[in-house]
């Protein structure tokens, strides 16, 4: 079986500590199964390659055009019923135009699964729940104080399997390999440099 690749944004600092929080706590709450979920919003559904070296170059090509920084907000619950409850994530029209321009170069030459499928951009709380869980979830979160905020695209996040290959820097505009990804510094300079473009 082949790996499959993804392409999605990942929250950092304030917004990713917050939905960690949340989904820790629906975990308790409901004796939902813990394991290691990243919050992020899934760009490019999975898909396959036989050329992993174009599809980077085709990756750092695509995102490098992108020169002003994207947007989404983020606002209120939603689900799928009746196995998903999820934050719902409004694109701005730069990130669904990215995206378009993804799915129509690799679709050239990568095998995307349920190309045609519509775009519902969203942010994962709980999945693969039983039916009463799922309706007592849905219950709890709407009834909590309404998620919504905005927040800029820093960087968008390449990975084969779960595991990151490549993350493209907006502020930089820089291709990271998977160290560089993770390097706490090196984010950190990311922020400072994202504060230096808002305030423009």
């Amino acid at each position: 079986m082949k790996t499959s690749y993804y392409i999605e944004i990942r929250y950092f600092g304030k917004a990713k500590s917050n939905f960690k929080r949340l989904v820790n706590e629906v975990d308790n709450r409901f004796y939902l199964r813990k394991g290691h979920k990243v919050p992020h919003i899934t760009v490019v559904q999975p898909f396959t390659t036989n050329n992993q070296k174009k599809l980077v170059v085709t990756f750092k090509r695509i995102c490098s055009k992108y020169r002003k920084l994207m947007k989404f907000t983020v606002d209120g619950i939603g689900v799928f019923p009746f196995f998903v409850v999820f934050v719902k994530v409004q694109p701005s029209s730069q990130l669904l135009k990215f995206r378009k321009d993804l799915m129509y170069i690799l679709k050239r030459f990568c095998h995307i699964s349920d190309f045609n499928r519509p775009y519902k951009p969203h942010t994962t709380i709980a999945l693969r729940i039983g039916l009463i869980k799922f309706f007592r979830i849905w219950f709890y979160l709407k009834h909590k104080p309404r998620i919504v905020f905005t927040n800029h695209i820093m960087r968008v996040t390449l990975l084969k399997g779960k595991k990151i290959l490549y993350e493209y820097d907006f502020t930089k505009r820089r291709l990271l390999n998977r160290n560089q990804a993770l390097n706490r510094k090196r984010l950190s300079k990311t922020f400072e440099v994202l504060k230096k473009q808002k305030s423009k």
